[in-house]
């Protein structure tokens, strides 16, 4: 479980989050729930180094494939030990697949302890690159009026143990914890040299090289264990960008062809809705190559056939610049200009589910109840329910009691008989699991003139307690309760 934890960011004085399959923060607006979000989705850009590629890659691209040995030349001194603990194996007789690199001679074990380390400099310095090109400077980062040498974020997890602070400030030491003895190296690359050692010195001198690289990577995927593979970002302004991603992009393409002639003005946007709008107008059709899964594949028609009442896909008919929005119904097909907003709002979702989102990915939505009625909230609470049970990991921002509600119902029925859910029409793979929800409520705090973050207690009989929606609703029914003694004159 991963664990993120800001100071001074923001609206936010303090707090943290565990990151479990389903997320939840609840509270007023203007108390840092996005801005949280987006350090969350900062931090997991950051390790998956760009959209589609795991990490493995982008540490290849950084250096340390065998392709790239001029920047991890391999100290003669750890070959030697190497060379030599690779003789004595007798072979390379080990019962499993893996050599533990505990297993490995201490100087090894010390090159793969300095590999780490610059992994995680990497780290800090990609989730420092993330947050600036959404925030741009370090006093919008930093909680308002105050020093941006206060603000702190830091990556914790637990086992195995990893803990990277990021600050904004140059020079500062980076005391990063972390525990690499669950890296492994295959037992087949020892048992290949066990047998062919001074045959494959002699045709490949690289070969012990590769072996460090091999174990470099090895160790960074230890490093990195547990974190999703793909990260997406639904923003709350999505309504409006796909109303107007047409108009945008028009204005794109007529100004490319003055480039070089004059100077061309992009609209600056904040790097969420940038990258949002990247992956939207990009969409193809070829992209829904990934092999299907059951489960998850379900989890998207359900969506469709009970909150839209329809499909949405690409319109990919010839002449057209980039594909269309198209959401059909049994009464026709329509574009999302003559869609309701409850289809604007959920489209881009659904896009996302069907070219982009895989089982193991981080999709971050926000305020998913935006234009739905509370019937159809509750519905779209169920889908994501689905998605979260099909492996994909969800955070949500929301101000709906009735999202959070269903939330607790379908908490709370997890308890039952699959005959009890078959009778009252609950589906198995919409219970959920106490364990795999994680809910925070954003409050303000005038002592430290920001917001702190709290946890809230998932009860096993209530689900999630939220005290603000409770205060609201009490505030509303005591209102209530006062204006039925008014009689109309």
């Amino acid at each position: 479980m991963l664990t993120i934890s800001v100071k001074n960011f923001g609206p936010i004085a303090e707090g943290s989050v565990d990151l479990k399959p389903l997320t939840i923060f609840v509270g007023p607006s203007n108390t840092g729930k996005s801005y949280m979000a987006t350090a969350v989705y900062a931090v997991m850009r950051a390790v998956e180094g760009r959209p589609q590629v795991p990490y493995t890659r982008h540490l290849e691209q950084r250096g340390m494939a065998a392709g790239h040995r001029s920047q991890w030349e391999v100290p003669e001194e750890a070959v030697d030990v190497i060379r030599e603990w690779v003789g004595r194996q007798n072979g390379g007789a080990w019962n499993g697949p893996d050599i533990p690199v505990t297993a490995l001679p201490k100087k090894v074990h010390a090159e793969l302890e300095k590999s780490a380390r610059q992994v995680l400099d990497w780290l800090h310095s990609d989730i420092a690159q993330q947050l600036f090109q959404e925030y741009r400077s370090k006093s919008e980062i930093a909680k308002r009026g105050s020093n941006p040498g206060d603000f702190c974020l830091s990556v914790k997890r637990e086992s195995p143990l990893l803990k990277v602070p990021i600050s904004l400030e140059r020079g500062i030491e980076n005391n990063y914890q972390f525990d690499i003895s669950r890296a492994s190296v295959r037992s087949t690359f020892i048992e290949h040299w066990g047998h062919n050692q001074k045959r494959d010195e002699e045709i490949y001198p690289e070969i012990y090289s590769d072996f460090f690289s091999h174990l470099r990577i090895s160790a960074a995927e230890s490093i990195l264990e547990g974190f999703p593979y793909s990260s997406y970002f639904l923003p709350a302004s999505r309504t409006g960008i796909v109303q107007g991603q047409k108009i945008l992009a028009a204005s794109i393409i007529r100004q490319s062809s003055l480039l070089g002639a004059q100077r061309v003005n992009i609209p600056a946007l904040p790097g969420v809705t940038t990258e949002f709008l990247s992956d939207l107008v990009s969409l193809d059709k070829g992209l829904r190559s990934r092999p299907p899964d059951a489960g998850w594949q379900k989890a998207i028609a359900f969506i469709e056939s009970n909150v839209l009442q329809g499909e949405i896909d690409l319109d990919e008919s010839a002449g057209l610049p980039f594909p269309e929005i198209a959401y059909t119904t049994a009464e026709g097909e329509f574009t999302m200009e003559h869609a309701s907003s409850m289809v604007s709002e959920l489209a881009p979702l659904v896009l996302f589910l069907k070219y982009l989102v895989s089982p193991g990915d981080l999709l971050i939505l926000e305020e998913p109840e935006s234009h739905l009625h509370p019937a159809a909230q509750r519905q779209l609470a169920r889908g994501i329910v689905r998605l979260v049970n099909a492996d994909v990991k969800v955070l949500i921002t929301t101000h709906s009691d009735f999202f959070v509600n269903q939330i607790n119902n379908l908490l709370r029925a997890s308890y039952a008989s699959k005959r009890w859910l078959r009778e009252k029409g609950f589906a198995p793979e919409e219970t959920l699991k106490h364990d795999d929800v994680s809910a925070y409520l954003f409050r303000m705090d005038k002592d430290v003139g920001g917001s702190r973050i709290e946890e809230l207690e998932i009860q096993q009989d209530i689900g999630i307690e939220n005290p603000e929606f409770t205060e609201a609703i009490n505030e509303l029914y005591d209102e209530t309760l006062l204006v039925e003694r008014v009689r109309p004159k």
